[in-house]
């Protein structure tokens, strides 16, 4: 049977168009945050447990010249350079998104006692697998119930995870989850302006924020060109070698498959849309035009 005729027996047949529909169906009932293949394939990329942009040392580094040991220290050393901003050792810390758990294993290992927070059940999954005596606690942060925990950490981390957050809801939690005296560190990128592309909070609206609830930036540390070398990677395999392998499947397409290749090219400029849009997204000039990357600590103002 043909690649068309195996396709389309999926639609012809009661039984089969049934079951594409059931499926679909039921596939849409699946949030994202509860679900993230791309999170499992990640963790299986990075055996560090590290979901970030790392941090190089050494800015000038061309992506030519970084290996996968390079990527693994960078993780690393951006986990240490925030676990270096907490000071209270004695009391709780909160890990805000904390992924596959790459800075929470890191600061458990300092002998902190973290609350590793991540509603994502796939990484629920791994931390309790792979991190014994590691306390997850399995919810949204907006969700957490913060009576249990009011003036209980001495420090609450948001590493990349900030991004993610509603700031009206977070920053009163935040307020309310920090023991006096306690501190917030967070890491994390921020539009220069308030369009754009939706990922990102505005840095402008987010000091806004920390003023009317009642913060004040402590320390402050622009890392964008410790990051851009990442970026700067992912964007020369995606233009050098992603973006050819593109054409060539095309180009074979076109000429051993015709009649597929017919099929898909009314929908083919929206594919090449979508590619550059998501090119442009880790273009790293792109990204530093248009934000930068922040390590802060935040205390209460009173």
């Amino acid at each position: 049977m043909s690649i068309i005729g195996s396709i389309l027996k999926y639609f012809l047949y009661p039984q089969h168009l049934y079951q594409v529909i059931k499926l679909q169906r039921n596939r849409k009932k699946i949030e994202c945050v509860y679900d993230d293949a791309q999170l499992k394939l990640y963790s299986q990329l990075l055996p560090k447990d590290f979901l970030h942009y790392g941090y190089f040392e050494d800015p000038s580094i061309s992506p030519w010249d970084i290996s996968i040991n390079h990527l693994y220290k960078a993780q690393e050393d951006y986990g240490r350079l925030i676990v270096n901003q907490i000071t209270d050792y004695n009391s709780p810390v909160l890990d805000i998104g904390c992924g596959m758990g790459g800075l929470s294993a890191l600061m458990h290992g300092k002998n902190l006692n973290v609350v590793a927070l991540t509603p994502d059940k796939h990484q629920v999954r791994h931390l309790t697998q792979k991190y014994k005596g590691l306390q997850v606690m399995d919810c949204r942060f907006e969700d957490m119930p913060a009576g249990d925990f009011t003036a209980y950490f001495g420090t609450a981390v948001t590493s990349e995870s900030l991004q993610y957050l509603k700031l009206d809801e977070a920053l009163p939690l935040i307020d309310k989850i920090l023991k006096p005296g306690g501190k917030w560190v967070a890491c994390d990128y921020f539009k220069k302006g308030e369009t754009g592309e939706k990922s990102g909070h505005s840095w402008r609206l987010f000091n806004t924020g920390l003023r009317q609830n009642g913060f004040k930036m402590t320390y402050q540390r622009d890392v964008t060109p410790n990051v851009l070398p990442t970026i700067a990677f992912a964007y020369m395999w995606a233009s050098q070698i992603g973006m050819p392998i593109k054409e060539f499947v095309l180009g074979k397409l076109k000429v051993k498959a015709p009649g597929i290749y017919y099929a898909m090219e009314e929908v083919l400029p929206e594919i090449e849309k979508k590619i550059n849009k998501n090119m442009d997204t880790i273009n790293p000039a792109t990204f530093a035009a248009n934000k930068h990357y922040v390590l802060m600590v935040i205390e209460r103002t009173g």
